[in-house]
C-alpha cells in the first residue's frame, strides 16, 4: 500500500501536519496502546478478557504464594497478586506494558476452601457449601515497568441451594471441580448449586472485568474507550 504521503525528506515537518489536517482522521497518528501481559495460567481470566476483545500476552508466573490466613484474605489475596505481578515483569518489553495478575480464594467463614485434592476433598467443600453464602475474594494487580500500578480486592458472595448427597457425588465423578478454588465452577456445570449471587459474575470465575476496566485507565492514562476503537 503506498505512503499517504511521500517519503518525509521531502516535506518538513509543517507540511507533513498540514496533510495530515487536509487527509482527515483516517491518517491522524493516534497514542499507541500499551501492550497487555496476563500473569496467569488461569484459562478462565484468559477467556474472560478475549471476550472483551483486547489483545494480550499470556506470561504464566510461577511464584511461591503465601497462605492467606496468616493475614486478613484481602492482604492476602493482594500480596499473591503483586508476586506474580513481579514475576510477569521479566516478560515486559516496553516501560509502557502492563502486567495483569490476579488471585482468588472461597472462603467459607473465614475458612479458605482452595483447589481440591481428591473426590474426598469435592465432597467435603461441597457439603460444607451446601444451603450456606460463601463470599468469592480476588486480589487485582496491574503493574507496568515504569512503576505505575494498582492494587485492589473485590468480594462477590455466593449463596448455594440444600444439596443432595447423590448430586454432590455425581459432579465429584465429573472432571470439572479439580482445578477449581472451592470444588465448583459457576461458569459451568456448578451453576447448577447457585441459589443466588451477589456483586459481580466475573469476580466469582477469578477475574472482576467490571474492576479492570476502571483501573486499566489509571494506571495508563488512556481512557478505556480507546482501547476497544479500531
Amino acid at each position: 500500500m503506498p505512503l499517504p504521503w511521500p517519503p518525509h525528506f521531502f516535506f518538513d515537518r509543517a507540511d507533513r501536519l498540514r496533510y495530515v489536517r487536509r487527509a482527515g482522521p483516517l491518517f491522524k497518528m493516534k497514542h499507541p496502546i500499551p501492550k497487555l501481559l496476563l500473569a496467569s495460567a488461569s484459562p478462565r481470566r484468559r477467556q474472560l478478557l478475549e471476550a472483551l476483545g483486547l489483545s494480550f500476552e499470556v506470561i504464566p508466573a510461577a511464584v511461591e504464594e503465601i497462605d492467606p490466613s496468616s493475614e486478613s484474605i484481602e492482604s492476602g489475596v493482594i500480596e499473591n497478586a503483586k508476586r506474580k505481578a513481579v514475576a510477569g515483569l521479566k516478560s515486559a518489553r516496553h516501560e509502557s506494558d502492563v502486567i495483569i495478575a490476579a488471585d482468588t480464594l472461597v472462603v467459607l467463614k473465614e475458612k479458605v476452601l482452595g483447589k481440591p485434592k481428591d473426590s474426598a476433598d469435592v465432597l467435603s467443600m461441597l457439603t460444607q457449601l451446601s444451603g450456606k453464602t460463601h463470599k468469592v475474594v480476588t486480589g487485582m494487580v496491574l503493574q507496568t515497568p515504569s512503576g505505575q500500578n494498582c492494587s485492589v480486592s473485590v468480594s462477590s458472595f455466593v449463596t448455594f441451594r440444600n444439596l443432595a448427597e447423590d448430586e454432590i457425588k455425581s459432579y465429584a465423578a465429573t472432571r470439572e471441580p479439580y482445578d477449581k478454588a472451592g470444588s465448583y465452577a459457576i461458569q459451568g456445570l456448578g451453576a447448577i448449586f447457585i441459589d443466588k449471587i451477589e456483586g459481580s459474575y466475573t469476580n466469582i470465575m477469578g477475574f472482576p472485568i467490571e474492576r479492570f476496566l476502571i483501573e486499566l485507565p489509571k494506571v495508563t492514562g488512556l481512557p478505556i474507550y480507546q482501547w476497544f476503537r479500531s
